[in-house]
């Protein structure tokens, strides 16, 4: 049994390749966990996780196309003066 501060045994990576140029890497670890890693430009937020039947399902935004985590980005990064003009919501 691994120590709690010990990374998993990684079983298996794939790489799929969505538009724009990004890609999703799942990746399989011994302990039956799953990791989700977007490789993007843009930061990437949780907007929703579900537990639907006996699954469950997670929905990640881009921070554009309708989403705040790009303007919240800004703000948090920014040099001030774009946080200063994008609106709070």
């Amino acid at each position: 049994m691994a120590a709690a501060d010990e990374r998993p045994v990684e079983i298996d990576k794939r790489d799929i390749p969505l538009s724009g140029g990004r890609t999703l890497r799942v990746t399989e670890f011994g302990n039956g966990s799953i990791r989700l890693a977007v490789r993007a430009g843009s930061p990437y937020v949780v907007t929703s996780l579900e537990q639907i039947d006996d699954g469950a399902v997670l929905k990640l935004s881009p921070g554009r196309e309708g989403s705040n985590a790009h303007r919240n980005w800004v703000r948090d990064h920014g040099d001030g003066e774009e946080a200063a003009r994008a609106p709070m919501v």
